[in-house]
């Protein structure tokens, strides 16, 4: 033992580590309370927020449906068209008046049983109003194994978290991305993981639990790609700004995304908060694409597809660019030093 070395006092350790103790279980309870509070202000009192309508009805229908500030009516020309707007994911409902004194309400159940819902209630009101009898018809149900139509949100949630924690498991195991080609082998590496956790959660949502049983390789395509946005954004953030930046990244997916994916309660009965954020945040646009490619036959992909791809890309971009910079900085080290 060193001359002039003092032995920390038991007593001190102690304190530490109680001090530490404390830290960690406050900043625990306070993401528990961020956790509760997220998911209780997105789903505990859903209301409708802003429903598209696409109405074939003479003007005093569309005129009193105008006049209600939840809902954004577009006029089509007839039942035909009104019914093409739901199925393409251009209108959340339809409402079109016949000759034969009825009005049929179009929903679409794989767009999100809890929508589906607060459309028919619109069109029976509207239909009742009119004096008009409603016939409902679901334009995109959701299969058997998925009557609420919340497997795609649970899959995206759990996919989330597989991506996250290989990202970071790769991180622990690999290193830091420090050379081109670490970064290589980085993407390398998350593009297999990535694919393996999707086609597991593709087998498991399709045949094995019957929800998801159509497109199944669109499904793989939609999950895949979702998982390499999460983990190449979790990968990028870490590359270039640490780890405590990709925690607090991690932080808000878990807490904001998750909520803001439009999974048990859908987008039109999500508060304006959440809702800004179900198109930005990547669960958000996984729960949508899975949506589409299940029960739309594809349409309404476009969006989620950009956005998922935007996340993946700028991941890759903060990585490439944090290597080219440590890259750099090396190489001026070792000029000065020769």
């Amino acid at each position: 033992m060193g001359r002039h070395h003092t032995p920390e006092h038991p007593a001190h350790r102690d304190r530490s580590a109680v001090r530490t103790s404390v830290l960690a279980l406050a900043g625990l309870t306070v993401f528990v309370i961020a956790m509760i509070a997220s998911y209780s202000g997105a789903f505990a009192k859903p209301r409708l927020h802003h429903l598209t309508v696409a109405v074939s009805a003479p003007q005093p229908i569309v005129e009193a449906l105008q006049d209600q500030d939840a809902l954004a009516v577009t006029v089509v020309d007839d039942a035909t068209a009104a019914r093409r707007q739901v199925y393409e994911r251009r209108a959340d409902t339809a409402l079109a008046v016949t000759a034969d004194d009825t009005m049929t309400v179009y929903v679409a159940g794989g767009g999100g049983r809890s929508v589906a819902a607060a459309a028919e209630a619109v069109g029976r009101t509207a239909a009742q109003n009119a004096g008009l009898s409603p016939v409902v018809e679901d334009v995109a149900p959701t299969s058997a194994g998925d009557p609420s139509g919340t497997v795609e949100f649970y899959a995206v949630i759990f996919v989330s978290i597989g991506a996250s924690l290989g990202a970071a498991l790769l991180g622990r195991t690999m290193g830091a991305v420090r050379t081109p080609t670490t970064l290589g082998l980085r993407t390398a590496s998350l593009a297999v993981f990535s694919a393996a956790l999707a086609a597991v959660v593709t087998l498991y949502v399709g045949p094995v639990l019957g929800a998801l049983t159509t497109n199944t390789w669109q499904v793989f395509g939609a999950l895949w790609l979702y998982a390499m946005a999460v983990a190449g954004a979790v990968t990028g953030v870490a590359a270039a700004f640490g780890g405590v930046a990709s925690v607090v990244l991690g932080l808000f997916l878990v807490v904001v995304g998750n909520a803001a994916a439009a999974g048990p309660v859908g987008r039109p009965l999500l508060s304006g908060f959440y809702a800004a954020f179900s198109a930005v945040v990547p669960q958000g646009s996984g729960v949508s694409l899975l949506r589409s490619v299940s029960y739309f036959g594809g349409h309404g992909a476009a969006a989620p597809l950009v956005t998922l791809a935007v996340w993946a890309g700028a991941g890759a971009l903060l990585a490439v660019l944090a290597t080219a910079a440590r890259v750099n900085y090396r190489a001026r080290y070792e000029h000065r030093a020769g």
